[in-house]
């Protein structure tokens, strides 16, 4: 079995790769160093390969701020996911497998609302409708906050890995409101052990992966003291709104593959940290 995996550079690639290596033949694709390494300026027709079972897409663009990145954004995790599945059918592709985001489900009113949320709603959109038109099989996974041990998490949750390094040195930590806020980290080892789930299993819809409860920035940034050996060293100022976003847990897709993630945020911790 042949599986093709769009953005063979991204953190859930270079994690969910040696989970099929051995069982089917991955190739990636992507903009650099990848099996296949996009040309802009040539059609994706002439660049896909044919007779591929599976279609894991987990690129995507996250520019949130000027409005070339707010334009590419929306033209990388939308447009280019449209020409994606039109090219589907020509490949033979069985299932097509696309990482959106929790963050689907962020109301307009929320401070983390942005392009990118909107962007992934269109994705989603886009893919139930072509693929439905093509009688192609799809799976939708809406990851929570994705983490672990590796440099390119950092980016996309700097207050998590602030928090980590800061508390690591025992250094004083501010946060907002009781508790500083929240949201449900999950670890990038449960996600890629659900997505391989997913192909293995044969699942599809469309379905939330997060974690049963969020974490506060206080009991993480607790937990990186003890593990640190440091005291604990927080002052909450109490005025402010609490940063982050919290998620109602739904369980649908574990009950699918018999399977709950299973890291703690306390060992998912301790592994960034190279503690035990």
């Amino acid at each position: 079995m042949r599986i093709l995996i769009i953005g063979g550079n991204s953190s859930v690639s270079r994690y969910l790769i040696p989970l099929f290596s051995e069982d089917y033949e991955i190739i990636t694709v992507g903009r650099r160093n990848c099996d296949i390494n996009l040309d802009s300026n040539k059609s994706l027709a002439d660049q896909l390969p044919n007779h591929i079972d599976i279609v894991i897409h987990t690129a995507a663009a996250f520019g949130r701020k000027t409005a070339k990145e707010i334009y590419e954004t929306e033209k990388y995790n939308v447009l280019d996911t449209m020409d994606l599945c039109f090219q589907l059918k020509k490949m033979n592709v069985k299932h097509f497998i696309f990482i959106s985001s929790i963050f689907v489900h962020l109301e307009e009113t929320s401070p983390l609302y942005s392009i990118y949320n909107i962007s992934k709603q269109h994705a989603e959109e886009v893919i139930k409708y072509c693929l439905k038109k093509e009688e192609i099989p799809y799976t939708i996974l809406r990851p929570s906050q994705l983490y672990g041990n590796d440099p390119a998490f950092v980016k996309h949750h700097p207050f998590l890995y602030q928090i980590i390094e800061m508390a690591s040195k025992g250094e004083k930590i501010t946060l907002f409101g009781n508790h500083g806020g929240s949201a449900n980290y999950l670890h990038i080892k449960d996600f890629t052990e659900t997505i391989s789930r997913v192909v293995k299993n044969g699942v599809f819809g469309v379905y939330d992966s997060i974690t049963r409860t969020p974490n506060t920035y206080l009991e993480i940034a607790s937990i990186v003291y003890e593990l640190t050996n440091n005291p604990i060293n927080v002052e909450f100022l109490r005025d402010r709104k609490e940063s982050g976003q919290g998620f109602t847990f739904d369980d649908t897709i574990y009950k699918k593959l018999d399977f709950f993630p299973k890291m703690s945020i306390k060992d998912g911790l301790a592994e960034i940290l190279n503690v035990t």
